[in-house]
């Protein structure tokens, strides 16, 4: 019997590269920027050397200058995105997109760089997951984190990406849309703000 997604997940720690991804350089740069254009800019580039070194399609980064999507429950910070992955599951190959806000939920300041560059490495695992390991869902499994961490010590900066405990497999991760139906892999839908934010992206779906 086929393993699920998640024990596939679970049970690879590491990247597998067919080269070593000299993107060492580019992840310092990123500590250095704090503008969204210079986040992007900075940010496509490593995103290419990833590709290009695990041999996975191009994956294309959107850095939005504006606060992160948030909900307040009494006047609380309930829940709030850094950011999402979006793939595009019936193209040939399959095409990935990232999109990482730059402002703060609530405060609106600029996005901290080690946060930003553990965002960036953590949505791009999903691009790996899906185009790499060819998951049909990429779920948040101790395997999962194990590869951003692995990931981030290959680019010589494994202190931006602290230990994580892994979501159970009954959660969808809320940061992963699939482009075919707007679905969370798994097939379940994700939150309305969630819905409404990838209309204003992308359009509504075609018939």
């Amino acid at each position: 019997m086929p393993r699920s997604a998640y024990e596939r997940s679970k049970g690879v720690e590491t990247v597998t590269w067919r080269e070593f991804p000299l993107g060492k350089g580019i992840a310092l740069a990123i500590l250095d920027e704090a503008s969204a254009t210079g986040r992007q800019q900075k940010g496509q580039a490593l995103l290419d050397v990833l590709d290009e070194a695990a041999g996975l399609p191009p994956c294309k980064l959107t850095v939005a200058d504006r606060p992160q999507r948030h909900r307040t429950r009494e006047g609380r910070l309930e829940l709030k995105t850094y950011g999402y992955y979006r793939i595009a599951w019936e193209s040939t190959p399959r095409r990935g997109s990232i999109r990482i806000y730059n402002l703060t939920a609530i405060r609106q300041q600029v996005l901290a760089p080690k946060v930003f560059l553990e965002t960036l490495l953590h949505e791009w695992v999903h691009h790996y997951d899906f185009t790499g390991l060819e998951l049909d869902r990429s779920p948040h499994t101790s395997g999962f984190f194990n590869r951003i961490r692995d990931l981030a010590e290959t680019l010589g900066v494994g202190y931006v990406a602290p230990p994580k405990r892994e979501v159970s497999s009954a959660a969808p991760p809320e940061d992963v849309m699939v482009a075919k139906d707007h679905l969370r892999p798994g097939g379940v839908p994700p939150p309305k703000w969630i819905r409404d934010q990838v209309l204003a992206l992308f359009g509504h779906p075609r018939t």
